[in-house]
């Protein structure tokens, strides 16, 4: 299906897609509590530690699936609506087209051209109700979705020069994970309606 004959993302799709990042990054979280408990188990029986495998390990799967799928299904619809953005105004926007998918993933500007874009997009919208968003929401949305990604990137740092006998499994963090990326999706779902009126 070409760009023009593809049905084009509503914020619907984009919500499902982050009810389904949300519900991964649950499922992941609870069951690192068990699982960090089986991988002290294991560990203390004398299984080597490269040979300990735990729910955890497998469920992990998921989030790269449900994150990889809804930046791709929300960077469609940001597209969309930043097309139609510049339609109405060339210069509504302060970031490039390209930045639309880009901005989430490339290094050190991912810190904060998401939220440009959003906030952009707001902006144009032009609603009492987008302009209210602007501010304090998203910079909670947008705070809560950065800790949300420092938290998972810490468990995984930690592991990499881990003594003897450490535990990679860090319910804590996937815990504290969970509960910001919650934060952040309160106020997205309230972003994506708003834009998608």
């Amino acid at each position: 299906m070409s760009e023009k004959t593809a049905k084009p993302m509503s914020g619907r799709q984009v919500i499902a897609s982050s009810s389904s990042l949300l519900a991964a990054v649950w499922i992941v979280a609870l069951a690192s509590i068990p699982s960090a408990q089986s991988y002290r188990d294991q560990l203390a029986s004398g299984t080597a530690a490269d040979q300990i495998v735990t729910a955890y390990d497998a469920m992990t799967v998921i989030i790269p699936i449900t994150m990889i799928s809804s930046w791709v299904i929300t960077s469609l619809w940001l597209k969309k609506l930043h097309i139609a953005a510049t339609a109405t105004n060339p210069t509504a926007m302060r970031l490039k087209r390209p930045w639309v998918f880009w901005s989430w993933i490339v290094p050190v500007v991912s810190l904060w051209f998401p939220k440009n874009l959003i906030e952009d997009l707001l902006k144009s919208e032009g609603s009492d109700e987008a302009t209210t968003l602007i501010g304090k929401d998203t910079l909670t949305w947008w705070l809560t979705w950065v800790g949300f990604a420092l938290v998972n990137n810490i468990g995984i740092v930690s592991a990499f020069d881990a003594a003897d006998g450490y535990v990679p499994i860090r319910p804590e963090l996937e815990l504290a994970g969970a509960c910001l990326l919650t934060g952040a999706y309160l106020v997205w779902i309230r972003i994506v309606n708003t834009l998608d009126a």
